[in-house]
């Protein structure tokens, strides 16, 4: 079966435009086709949906493999590339739960774009504007379709174990921490924080995302703080604003500013608590003191932050929470859930 389908995948791109599946519209045409296709199949042949489903996306790899060694290992991209977005959410609306397929999907993304922004950023903004952003419109439904999706390969790159080397920042980094490129080279967690998402923000944090890993100043906490700082009083606060600071702080033991390096010898530290540099945030309540640094922050707290850390070793975070031997609240704690 597998040579038929490989035979029949060639034919059927053969005749497509490079650009063809540029188009929204005709990927998901092009899915609707394989899932045609792997409920025929499946009930013609008495086979496993699952198992079809798992066939073609192998020959939809192979394709993507074959294209780039014709071509000197350079991803030719068009429709010789946009066939591992088709792969992708065929993986995804059938749920596929082969871990080792998933992970070379992504791989291979990654290998021809060095990014994965375009999982991102239809959970982040939404299908729309995603488009007048980049230019490419999100496979799946809507905002919340486009979470579930994330979550789905955020798992499976846990499960696997995946980390890429971003060549321009030269170091490695996990799925969820991998730059945006046309966002400036930031972390998808920094541009949640700028479009106000407390949503896919708390997936980000609970799966890991760091909230100083970025190599671009300043740090989304600082981001924060400054655009509320703007306001007169805190009832001019925008609740998503306070709800992301709210959730932030779940993940810091205190929170501690960067002074620009041309301010350091004047100061004396290369850092100074937010009660220092923000002292209205304080007095509003917006933060508490145990995360200003005028109070220390509570043993409950700081055993949080140390216990995700050594899952986030561990590529654990954030179902192994749920095998930690303590009551389910407590779990829900650990899981940012909870203040």
């Amino acid at each position: 079966m597998e040579v038929l389908i490989d035979c029949y995948f060639d034919r059927l791109f053969e005749g497509m435009e490079r650009s063809s599946l540029a188009s929204r519209h005709r990927r998901r045409q092009l899915v609707k086709f394989f899932s045609d296709v792997i409920n025929s199949c499946a009930e013609a042949e008495e086979l496993d949906k699952a198992d079809v489903c798992e066939r073609i996306v192998r020959a939809a790899l192979r394709y993507h493999t074959i294209s780039m060694a014709e071509n000197g290992l350079v991803c030719m991209l068009g429709k010789f590339h946009n066939v591992l977005y088709v792969a992708a959410k065929l993986c995804y609306d059938w749920k596929l739960e082969n871990n080792a397929l998933v992970a070379k999907i992504l791989d291979d993304m990654f290998y021809c774009e060095k990014t994965f922004e375009r999982i991102f950023v239809g959970a982040i903004f939404g299908t729309r504007v995603t488009h007048f952003l980049t230019g490419w419109k999100s496979d799946f439904d809507d905002r919340d379709d486009n979470i579930k999706a994330l979550i789905y390969f955020l798992d499976h790159a846990a499960d696997a174990r995946l980390e890429f080397f971003c060549q321009s920042i030269s170091s490695q980094r996990r799925f969820i921490d991998v730059p945006m490129e046309s966002y400036g080279q930031v972390l998808p967690l920094r541009v949640a924080v700028q479009h106000g998402a407390p949503d896919i923000l708390l997936v980000m944090l609970r799966y890991g995302a760091s909230t100083a890993m970025d190599d671009i100043p300043p740090e989304p906490l600082e981001i924060l703080l400054a655009r509320l700082d703007e306001f007169e009083e805190a009832s001019q606060c925008p609740a998503a604003l306070l709800l992301c600071l709210r959730i932030l702080l779940r993940t810091v033991p205190v929170v501690e500013l960067k002074v620009p390096e041309h301010l350091v010898e004047g100061c004396g530290s290369p850092k100074v608590l937010v009660y220092e540099q923000y002292p209205n945030l304080e007095l509003w309540d917006v933060i508490p003191a145990e995360r200003s640094g005028r109070k220390p922050a509570e043993l409950k707290h700081l055993s949080r932050c140390r216990i995700r850390q050594c899952l986030y070793d561990n590529y654990a975070l954030p179902h192994g929470i749920r095998h930690l031997p303590i009551p389910t609240r407590l779990q829900d704690y650990v899981d940012l859930l909870e203040d």
